[in-house]
């Protein structure tokens, strides 16, 4: 029998709110749709959730690979620069105020890896 309940990430991850004002500035592969600022609502080892606003909705697409350029809004993962991504999920829910979705790191560097995962290790849990 499997537990349906059961956690299927494979990495640790560490969640913010909107109000922490952690940003991803992403760019993507065609250039002609310039950048775009994403709130990041978690983060781990193998990728990331963002939250947009829905009046940017149209720029993103199940599949896009796009590039982290870097992160604001908070100290220690400076180290972050042009990660190559891949956004797996959105969802646009009517309930909620952004459209959220979910990005995956394919061929992190493992330098950058092993910063987030030291970064989220020293994350105070709340």
């Amino acid at each position: 029998m499997v537990d349906e309940n059961r956690e299927k990430r494979r990495f640790q991850r560490i969640f913010f709110s909107i109000e922490d004002g952690v940003k991803g500035i992403i760019a993507f592969s065609d250039l002609q749709r310039g950048l775009l600022v994403a709130h990041i609502i978690n983060i781990s080892e193998g990728g990331l959730g963002l939250a947009l606003s829905k009046d940017k909705k149209d720029k993103i697409v199940k599949g896009d690979q796009v590039i982290l350029t870097h992160i604001t809004g908070i100290e220690g993962l400076e180290s972050l620069i042009n990660v190559d991504a891949e956004i797996k999920w959105l969802m646009d829910d009517p309930s909620l105020e952004f459209v959220v979705f979910g990005c995956k790191f394919p061929d992190i560097p493992e330098p950058m890896r092993d910063a987030i995962g030291i970064f989220i290790d020293s994350w105070p849990m709340k």
